[in-house]
């Protein structure tokens, strides 16, 4: 081997090695994004017991105030994030020097861009975190500050509308359909964030 050659095996060895470290990096990251999803869409499901007492036209109006393809359906239907909103395959994080027969340089050129990708996948990611986080806290207010305003003292409050409601009144009231509107279009911000994919269109 010569000593050129020596130096470039000893480059693209140190090259691998970057790879490789941020490769983990990147799958932490998408980990960690993937845990802050499914908590805050499992959040969520906490306004099922207070949106399932709306009527349709009530329902109609909360959804008309929130932005996007958001329903009150989809919050009914959580379980978990789809992996379709990671955005990012796991085939772009398998080491790219598996393949004996590449050259030095092209095995060098997609280290180099791959490291260039997981830099802003992490980026992106951690912004992610953070919107998702900041949104789910804001729900959460949202929730108590509902919760208190619609069942002032509790179960009390609610037997009493469950014993209206026998009578065909409305579980809520028009008027009390302002705190839950909030909620809702909180709920579909979080929604939002959380099905944001990592490599999407940035606006």
């Amino acid at each position: 081997m010569t000593q050129q050659q020596s130096r470039s095996a000893l480059e693209l060895s140190c090259w691998e090695k970057q790879h490789e470290a941020q490769r983990i990096k990147t799958l932490e990251v998408l980990k960690a994004l993937s845990d802050v999803r499914r908590h805050a869409l499992l959040q969520l499901q906490k306004t099922q017991i207070l949106f399932k007492y709306l009527n349709w036209k009530q329902q109609g109006h909360i959804e008309s105030k929130c932005s996007g393809n958001f329903s009150l359906q989809k919050i009914y239907a959580l379980s978990a994030p789809s992996e379709a909103a990671a955005g990012f395959s796991d085939n772009a994080l398998v080491p790219v020097f598996a393949e004996r027969t590449a050259s030095y340089l092209v095995k060098l050129k997609t280290a180099r861009k791959n490291i260039v990708q997981f830099g802003i996948i992490q980026a992106r990611a951690h912004e992610l975190i953070d919107a998702i986080v900041k949104s789910a806290a804001v729900f959460n207010y949202q929730y108590i500050a509902a919760c208190r305003e619609l069942f002032p003292l509790g179960f009390i409050s609610r037997a009493g509308r469950h014993i209206k409601r026998l009578f065909h009144h409305p579980f809520f009231t028009w008027k009390e359909i302002g705190c839950l509107t909030n909620l809702g279009m909180a709920a579909g911000f979080v929604f939002k964030m959380a099905e944001t994919p990592v490599l999407g269109e940035r606006r």
